[in-house]
């Protein structure tokens, strides 16, 4: 690379291909700007000029890894004339003499030419300080890389450089990113609480229509088959009041609204009904109380024009009919 400074998108570099084998592929000269489109490369080691980085080894305690990344920083404050939160600054592994490689560059210039060649579409792997890019004993250490290509560009990088996490640049070619995980992250919630309040209106719909299924069975015996409980209810309405010529006092509905006027002692407490030859049979729930003064019970109905009979104590079931239902049907006989 050029001195960091003097970096732009138009700045010409001397570059090397290698293959995963360590095979030189190609080797030339380009503008940063041009080295995707020409060479449609994407991953790069950059090797920083000479003056750029500063490399030296310290000798250090053993430490665990951000303790020991302390310990660099203090070691490298008194070395150097600039405030440490201005500087990058990297290390190796420690040895097990102690010895602990350290390099350190501006942070302001890092950044800017890490930058630099995030926009021109390279993804920078490592910026490693010129030291640390040449062979052992390099006999030209202050001299940059140039081409033609020899011994000195083969030389093995170490796993650490002064591309630092704190320095990266934000990535501008997908901007949309955090935005789309979240849109999709509430999409998600809001699909999930669909589905959950369907199930819960299908359960709801379900329940009802077996509600349904089971008052028209228990209204009307006959009907065996329930498929459209509305209907199959209306038709046999219809067809009971055209049994009989005309609706009367002993349907269904006129027996049923008459006992539930005068039966107040059991609102609420109704387990199923049951109409058969204008009979209404109401069976109460499970510990229902039955009503203190039964005598006066009969009488409210009697005012009515009903014959309240108690059928079976012990399942607090009762039986309605219209007063005088049983004489009429003994005169007919």
């Amino acid at each position: 690379m050029p001195p960091l400074a003097s970096v732009i998108p138009q700045s010409v570099v001397a570059f090397a291909c290698f293959s995963r084998k360590g095979q030189i592929l190609r080797t030339g000269e380009l503008p940063v700007e041009q080295l995707v489109s020409v060479l449609s490369v994407h991953h790069v080691d950059a090797i920083l000029h000479p003056d750029d980085a500063i490399v030296m080894t310290l000798s250090l305690p053993p430490l665990p890894g951000r303790r020991l990344t302390a310990a660099v920083v203090s070691s490298v404050e008194p070395l150097t004339l600039s405030d440490v939160s201005e500087l990058c600054i990297a290390h190796g592994p420690r040895a097990v003499d102690g010895k602990v490689c350290v390099a350190w560059a501006e942070r302001a210039r890092i950044a800017r030419v890490w930058h630099c060649l995030a926009d021109a579409g390279l993804k920078v792997d490592r910026l490693v300080p010129h030291a640390l890019a040449l062979p052992p004993g390099d006999a030209q250490p202050a001299q940059p890389l140039a081409l033609p290509v020899d011994e000195r560009w083969q030389a093995r990088l170490p796993s650490w450089s002064l591309a630092q996490p704190d320095c990266r640049p934000a990535n501008p070619s997908h901007p949309w990113r955090a935005a789309a995980f979240w849109i999709g992250a509430a999409v998600l919630i809001w699909l999930l609480g669909l589905n959950f309040y369907a199930a819960k209106v299908r359960g709801e719909t379900r329940a009802i229509h077996e509600a349904m299924d089971e008052a028209v069975r228990t209204a009307f015996p006959s009907i065996q088959v329930v498929i459209d409980p509305v209907r199959q209810a209306q038709n046999m309405r219809d067809q009971l009041r055209m049994n009989e010529g005309a609706a009367t006092n002993d349907d269904f509905m006129s027996l049923l609204t008459d006992s539930a006027a005068a039966m107040e002692f059991a609102a609420g407490q109704v387990a199923s009904l049951r109409y058969d030859a204008g009979m209404l049979t109401v069976v109460l729930v499970d510990g229902d109380a039955p009503p203190v003064n039964e005598a006066s019970v009969k009488q409210a109905f009697a005012a009515r024009g009903l014959e309240l009979v108690r059928r079976d104590k012990t399942q607090n079931a009762w039986q309605v009919r219209r007063a005088g239902m049983a004489l009429r049907s003994e005169e007919r006989s």
